[in-house]
């Protein structure tokens, strides 16, 4: 870890010629100056060391490939074929990893899942802890140690269909003690105490007064009564390939490695061939099927009332414009019109259009859409089921309301079912 560490800070001297060469003005002579000395940055950099080919897009959906130099606090440099991008961090929402693929470790034995109070949630094995501190041997992470009041949960066991469900809801419950939990058939139990101690072998449980060693294979997992409390200050998610996530507060890039900063301090490298994604849409992008609208008005075409519905269809299944699926979004019959307060906090609105495949593949569905801002119309138009999947993307800069109308259109109101995917506002 520290001959990882150095090495990390030695590239930092030569990343910092980036700031000098932006320092040097734009136009004539010294605009010609300025990307020769981007070219001798990146012909030394890509010498030293392969660099990773990734994925950003902007908040205003907008995408870019190319090859990852360098990432600091403000902004990322990309070398993009035969030219050098340089992209403020304020306007990513998130940089992918396109050849790192998912390794699945949730079905070797052994494995145990630990989630943090921050919401990170870390894969390994080997987890012990002193009743102060927990020390972990993550998949992608390596060894480290988190104070025990940091921990949520520990699971030991898999979780299928019928145990995800029992076990979210344990989790989502005050406690006042921890809860040791096991396993019965398909039910999930538990007894109220104190863990004191776990290794690889046992946990040391305090019940009714007295302590009782036991045996880790009976575990399906143990519950801290630890609030959740979501990182505020975390500036991205960081997603493995093994499938982890973490709230990191800092994050940068050199040769190869990551160094990441947590919520309670800790440092970390890691080898960018571990890292699927860095997210940076925190509290910048709010989905429109997370927000209550506050004001709905139906005004069925005869008498039955098709109320909206949210990341669904009316019947459950998932949202569907041609042969895509989305798992974000509104389902909204005709006719219905949705009110959203904005309070000026949101910039862009952007979203997919579609009559849902469930009733399109047979020709049915016909809407009028009419979408408008403090009673500006920024959007109408007609959408059958025989149109393909409509982009959107509208400026609310300053805006306080946002109204939604999908009105009928041609054919009564049979199969008027408009899928608004991916609805979401960006601060």
């Amino acid at each position: 870890m520290q001959d990882a560490l150095e090495s990390f800070m030695r590239q930092e001297s030569l990343l910092k010629s980036f700031s000098f060469i932006n320092s040097i003005p734009g136009t004539g002579i010294e605009f010609l100056l300025r990307t020769v000395l981007v070219t001798f940055v990146m012909l030394g950099l890509t010498r030293s060391v392969t660099l990773a080919q990734v994925e950003v897009t902007s908040l205003d959906g907008q995408t870019v490939v190319g090859e990852l130099v360098s990432l600091d606090a403000k902004q990322l440099v990309l070398n993009a074929g035969d030219a050098v991008k340089v992209v403020a961090l304020d306007r990513v929402m998130n940089i992918t990893w396109q050849d790192h693929k998912p390794v699945n470790t949730t079905e070797e034995a052994g494995i145990q899942n630990l989630l943090l109070i921050d919401g990170s949630h870390l894969i390994g094995r080997n987890a012990i802890t002193d009743g102060l501190n927990v020390t972990f041997e993550s998949a992608s992470l390596g060894a480290m140690t988190v104070p025990l009041k940091n921990v949520k949960s520990l699971r030991f066991k898999t979780l299928n269909a019928t145990t995800r469900e029992q076990w979210n809801t344990l989790i989502q419950k005050p406690y006042s003690d921890d809860r040791l939990v096991i396993q019965k058939g398909e039910v999930l139990d538990f007894l109220a105490g104190v863990v004191t101690q776990y290794d690889t072998e046992k946990v040391q449980f305090l019940y009714d007064g007295n302590e009782i060693p036991v045996r880790l294979a009976k575990v399906f997992g143990i519950i801290h009564p630890a609030d959740m409390m979501p990182n505020q200050t975390a500036t991205c998610s960081l997603k493995t390939t093994s499938g982890e996530s973490l709230f990191v507060n800092q994050v940068s890039v050199s040769e190869g490695q990551m160094m990441v900063r947590t919520g309670p301090g800790e440092q970390v490298v890691l080898p960018l061939e571990s890292i699927a994604q860095l997210d940076f849409s925190l509290g910048r992008i709010v989905y429109l099927s997370d927000m209550a609208p506050e004001g709905t008005e139906y005004t069925p075409f005869f008498d039955t009332v098709w109320e909206f519905q949210r990341d669904r269809t009316v019947d459950g299944s998932p949202l569907q414009i041609g042969k895509k699926k989305y798992s974000k979004g509104l389902w909204v019959h005709s006719k219905t019109t949705l009110t959203y307060r904005l309070a000026g906090e949101f910039s862009r609105l952007q979203a997919t259009l579609g009559i849902d495949a469930a009733v399109a593949m047979a020709g049915h569905g016909n809407v009028d859409v009419v979408i408008s801002a403090d009673d500006e119309v920024l959007f109408t138009q007609n959408i059958s089921a025989r149109d393909s999947a409509i982009p959107l993307d509208l400026s609310l800069t300053g805006k306080r309301f946002l109204k939604i109308t999908v009105d009928f259109g041609k054919g009564l109101d049979i199969g008027d079912h408009l899928d608004i995917a991916d609805a979401r506002l960006i601060k």
